[in-house]
């Protein structure tokens, strides 16, 4: 029977066991000191959102009231030849009228 070097294989095993666990924490402290990637925030604006601001800015920069078709009738009443056509005011109420009907 031989008899080996007991406390030489518990050095060794020891010794094993000892690297293996400084390995296991420096890969839990690289791990930790590794951040992960920032996701940032983003906004999309779709295509109608798009159109919406477009048109809100035609409507803000054009004149609320057409100056000229106005100052032309104003010139009409003023000089008494502004006629108004009865059949197409009456047809304009009717057609709101039932507008609102429906």
């Amino acid at each position: 029977m031989k008899i080996e070097n007991l406390y030489q294989k518990f050095n060794v095993q020891t010794e094993q066991v000892k690297q293996a666990q400084t390995q296991e924490l420096n890969q839990k402290a690289t791990q930790a000191n590794q951040q992960p990637a920032v996701e940032r925030d983003r906004v999309e604006i779709s295509q109608t959102a798009r159109d919406i601001k477009k048109i809100e800015s035609i409507v803000k920069t054009s004149p609320d009231v057409r100056a000229d078709k106005v100052r032309a009738i104003k010139e009409q009443i003023e000089s008494g030849t502004y006629q108004v056509d009865s059949k197409k005011v009456a047809n304009a109420m009717l057609a709101d009228l039932l507008k609102d009907i429906a």
